[in-house]
């Protein structure tokens, strides 16, 4: 029987990776400062974050380029991560 050689091919993989990144950071954060820090300090701490990562990225290593669309990404993943902690702590509340 022949070999099929197929090739899957994701563009932008690493805007997924980012995404994920990011979903992670928030959520982890908002779950640790629960009540302490109001989550849109939170929320606005890790887009001002990722920023800042993406312009030294581009400033500092002559390895690296800044991203703007890293920076949707990173957005895209710590609004994701709020979505899930607000569903996440709404149905710890009425348990």
């Amino acid at each position: 029987m022949p070999k099929l050689n197929v090739t899957i091919k994701f563009g932008h993989l690493d805007k997924i990776q980012h995404c994920i990144a990011y979903l992670c950071l928030s959520l982890s954060w908002l779950v640790s400062t629960k009540k302490r820090i109001k989550k849109f300090i939170v929320v606005l701490l890790c887009i001002v974050f990722g920023m800042i990562i993406e312009v030294l990225q581009h400033t500092v290593t002559s390895y690296r380029t800044g991203d703007v669309l890293d920076v949707v990404a990173n957005t895209i993943g710590i609004l994701i991560g709020l979505l899930v902690f607000n569903k996440y702590s709404k149905k710890k509340s009425y348990n």
